[in-house]
């Protein structure tokens, strides 16, 4: 990094050299001659997201701003879903074409799977604070957990259009093609994705089974954990209970039951809504620029 340069030239300095950016729109504060850290680490999100970036963006295509948050489908506000975003950590990058969303790990680098948002599928982009409320033909996504005030300025950035139809499209984690759909393989690479109904199969068997296919291997750990200390709670009262009433004893364990039940079933609808938020590849993940696989 330049000493003593000029802000526009500390932060060109963090920039990755492969990605065109608007500068002036990526950095607001600039214009008042100064760097923000949060400039800083915008342009870094920006250098992890690079190997990503440079498969996924056009030739022409320009970076417009970047930020981090966590991608969540509207419904999930009303379930369980909304209690995980550590599971939903995204970087949202906005170009003169579309919104990529590309998922990462805790150190905000490209895990395992991506989306876009042509900017003519976007019908209205609303929210409060630090939310982001954007709806398409289809559907409607809340991206949370932004900075406030580059939430307020992303909201001015994105305008919206007439369109009524088509929605987020899923890309291929190999070759970046976009898709409306959730295919069992790439029609363009042949990369192959895993089945969301296989995932709720594995995870209505135990729950976590079905994250762990997935790759969410810390959050299936803890959903594991979770439900064998409600299995062994069940057993814990249904064993004294049959020994002292018989077969009625059963009864007294019956709503530890029902809540496991309820468990299984609910974890089952959120892990195949999960499989289906992007194509999940069966044998590769994003490209990160890492030599380690990630």
């Amino acid at each position: 990094m330049p000493k003593g340069g000029s802000p526009e030239e500390e932060l060109n300095a963090l920039l990755p050299a492969s990605v065109a950016v608007r500068f002036d729109e990526m950095f607001p504060s600039v214009r008042a001659r100064r760097v923000r850290r949060r400039d800083r680490k915008r342009a870094e999100m920006l250098r992890k997201a690079e190997p990503v970036l440079q498969r996924a963006l056009g030739p022409l295509e320009v970076v417009r701003f970047v930020t981090n948050g966590a991608r969540q489908l509207a419904w999930g506000l009303v379930t369980a879903g909304s209690m995980n975003p550590f599971t939903n950590r995204t970087i949202f990058v906005l170009t003169d074409k579309r919104i990529l969303l590309i998922h990462t790990d805790s150190k905000q680098r490209p895990r395992l799977f991506a989306n876009q948002l042509p900017l003519e599928r976007i019908r209205a982009a609303t929210g409060r604070h630090s939310y982001i409320f954007i709806r398409s033909g289809r559907e409607q996504l809340m991206f949370h957990g932004v900075k406030r005030g580059e939430a307020k300025y992303l909201r001015r950035l994105l305008e919206s259009t007439p369109a009524k139809e088509g929605g987020w499209q899923n890309l291929c984690p190999r070759c970046f093609v976009a898709t409306d759909d959730a295919p069992k393989s790439c029609a363009r690479c042949g990369e192959t994705f895993k089945d969301p109904r296989k995932a709720a199969l594995r995870s209505l068997l135990f729950p976590g089974l079905g994250d762990l296919y997935l790759g969410y291997r810390w959050y299936a750990l803890l959903e594991i954990l979770g439900a064998a200390f409600l299995w062994t709670l069940f057993v814990v009262v249904l064993v004294p209970a049959v020994r002292a009433r018989g077969f009625s004893g059963v009864l007294i364990a019956l709503p530890v039951l029902a809540f496991v039940a309820l468990l299984h079933g609910s974890d089952a609808i959120l892990t195949r809504a999960k499989a289906r938020s992007g194509l999940h590849s069966l044998d590769r993940a994003l490209p990160t620029g890492d030599t380690e696989t990630t």
